[in-house]
Formats: C-alpha cells, sequence, structure tokens
C-alpha cells in the first residue's frame, strides 16, 4: 500500500499524538495499546493538516494558523463530546478511557 504524501503527513502526526497519550497514560492493561486515541486525531488533523499545507502548498505558517481555526474548533467539540461520552458511559459502568486518554 503506497501512502500519498497528506497520508504520510496525517499517520507521522497520529503517531506522535498516540505516543504522547500512551506514555502519558500509561499501559496498565494491555487494551490500552488499541491504536485508536483521540490524542493522536487531534494532533494528526490539526498539526498534520499545517504541516501538509506548509510543505506542500507553501502557505505562509501565519496564513495556516487562519485555515485551522475550523480544524480546531472540531477538535474542541470532539474533546468535549468525547470527555461528556466518558463520564456517561463510566455512570453505566463501561470505561471507555483507553480510548480517550489522557483526557
Amino acid at each position: 500500500m503506497k501512502l500519498n504524501k497528506r497520508q504520510k503527513f496525517y499517520l507521522g502526526t497520529y503517531l506522535v499524538g498516540y505516543a504522547i497519550a500512551v506514555l502519558e497514560s500509561g499501559v496498565p492493561s494491555i487494551i490500552y495499546l488499541i491504536p485508536l486515541k483521540v490524542f493522536g486525531l487531534i494532533l494528526s488533523i490539526t498539526i498534520g493538516n499545517a504541516l501538509f499545507m506548509a510543505d506542500e502548498r507553501k502557505i505562509p505558517f501565519s496564513s495556516i494558523i487562519l485555515v485551522n481555526v475550523k480544524n480546531v474548533m472540531i477538535m474542541t467539540l470532539l474533546i468535549i463530546t468525547t470527555c461528556i461520552l466518558k463520564k456517561t458511559l463510566l455512570s453505566h459502568g463501561i470505561d471507555i478511557s483507553f480510548i480517550t486518554a489522557p483526557f
């Protein structure tokens, strides 16, 4: 499988975000190693998109910040939604902290 340039930026920043999430939360059980982390997704969409735009489209970084305001707002809503979902599911006895770590 060959990845295009945008996918390489997204994958690289996702792996960095995944590593940060695992280091922050630790690995209390093997389920915490599931490769689905909200923090990795956040870094992938915000930082990966900014790096791609700076490298491929040669857009100045000051303009990239303005373009990525939409992505940051979407990621803020994602964080709020996952925190509410996590608290709701914890009240019913379901633990999804392995996905939402480190939040």
